[in-house]
């Protein structure tokens, strides 16, 4: 057995022979790095390593966690925790942890890894592609950032396995005048897909068409997403197809399985697949990681699940734990039959919004939100934009939204953005009717 893994097997038998019922531990010794831009200059890089042990133990139905630095103290931080179980309340949605073990697919780990020495080279080459669409007096700012993550788990339940986690992200913003921006990301799980150059080019194209915006006003829109607003609002949605977020309602999706909750075109699935920055082979229970179908053809399929919700609504684990509140990993909603020129085209006037941040939810069963457009927001008629507007606030609701799509792009981009693109999602342009805008302001 890996040393490592022998390691984090024995923090679950000591945590057995302690009195837990059961127990997890879950090691992950992570490789960093981070460089910051600003202003058109490289401002910091740093890196570092991470060797941190996550811990979730059961006795009694008491469920508690812990994480331990570097293997320190180990017995004194169980019997801790197994004191803290024995004060607490029992926990009636806790059900136990997957039981079994697993066969997990073999990886590459040499052709997975990133090393990045010279992050500059990546920063600079965004810059110069922003600089070639905007002009050279512009402000650029963002971050690179790199991981190389082994991951190894132990469940006194069965489940033991090492899994490589790696990703590279690119996010840059750039600014042609002070309320003139665009937003770019570039993600991938290795350095072979990685493109700084169409990042920066993206968010240049868009700080130069949003030069000289004016105030948007109130009104209903049909608006176009661009897959950075869009993978927002997915991680919306897939949020409240969480069974944590069913049970204890904050969701739009309560006894909906069956049911239709969105237009007829929408297909939106978690799948934790290879090229995404979310990668990998098995969940926080140690079970097998796999495609799911929230919503297939505008019909609500399952809810996200841990051991613990399955069993509380009667099915199966879909291996999306989260000890406690199931999540997605990454989301991917399926690709439509046109593309975003055909939807600029095709409408008379339309709102075509790249990016937002601040959403907020006034009421999360009903669905109630608002969220803010940021970057570049534009008015477009007759298929061409007409003008570049500011100050507006999308206030709406997420099932109305579900429902009023009617137009999917083919074409999807890889996205995350830590402020609202997180889970990381395969996104698409989205066409929605009849979205409620208001003054931001």
């Amino acid at each position: 057995m890996n040393k490592i893994l022998d390691r984090t097997d024995r923090i679950t038998k000591k945590a057995k022979e302690l009195g837990a019922d059961e127990a997890i531990a879950r090691t992950i010794f992570g490789k960093y790095r981070q460089t910051r831009f600003s202003n058109n200059q490289i401002d910091i890089t740093v890196a570092w390593n991470n060797y941190v042990t996550d811990i979730a133990l059961s006795w009694k139905k008491r469920l508690v966690t812990t994480q331990i630095q570097n293997f320190q103290n180990v017995d004194k931080q169980l019997k801790e925790i197994i004191d803290i179980a024995k004060v607490s309340k029992e926990n009636p949605m806790f059900h136990g942890f997957a039981k079994n073990k697993f066969l997990y697919p073999k990886q590459n780990k040499k052709k997975r890894i990133i090393e990045i020495e010279t992050p500059s080279e990546f920063i600079l080459e965004a810059i110069d592609y922003a600089e070639k669409e905007a002009g050279s007096d512009i402000n650029c700012g963002g971050t690179l950032f790199s991981k190389n993550e082994q991951v190894f788990l132990s469940s006194t339940e069965g489940p033991l396995g090492i899994d490589f986690r790696t990703a590279v992200e690119l996010s840059i913003r750039v600014f042609s005048q002070r309320e003139a921006s665009g937003h770019s990301t570039e993600c991938s799980s290795t350095l072979k897909n990685f493109n700084p150059a169409r990042a920066g080019s993206e968010a240049g194209e868009l700080a130069s068409l949003a030069r000289n915006p004016k105030p948007g006003k109130e009104g209903s829109y049909d608006v176009i997403l661009g897959p950075l607003f869009s993978g927002s609002m997915l991680s919306m949605w897939t949020a409240m197809a969480s069974a944590f977020n069913i049970m204890v309602r904050l969701s739009i999706f309560v006894d909906r399985i069956g049911e239709k909750v969105s237009s007829d075109i929408v297909t939106l699935k978690d799948n934790p697949a290879p090229y995404s920055v979310s990668n990998r082979i098995f969940d926080d229970e140690g079970v097998p990681i796999k495609e799911t179908k929230i919503i297939e053809k505008g019909i609500m399929k399952t809810y996200l699940h841990n051991s613990s919700t399955a069993k509380l609504f009667k099915t199966e684990t879909t291996g999306n734990a989260g000890i406690v509140v199931p999540q997605a990993w990454n989301i991917e909603m399926d690709s439509g039959r046109t593309n975003k020129e055909e939807m600029i085209n095709e409408m008379k006037k339309v709102l075509y919004l790249t990016n937002t941040w601040y959403t907020r939810f006034q009421n999360h069963e009903k669905g109630d939100f608002s969220t803010i457009p940021r970057d570049a927001i534009f008015l477009i008629e007759n298929g061409e934009i007409k003008q570049s507007l500011k100050d507006i606030r999308l206030s709406d609701n997420a099932s109305r939204m579900l429902k009023n799509i009617k137009g999917v792009s083919k074409e999807r981009r890889h996205v995350h953005w830590w402020e609202e693109a997180d889970p990381p999602s395969l996104a698409p342009y989205l066409l929605i009717e009849n979205v409620k805008i208001t003054k931001s302001k």
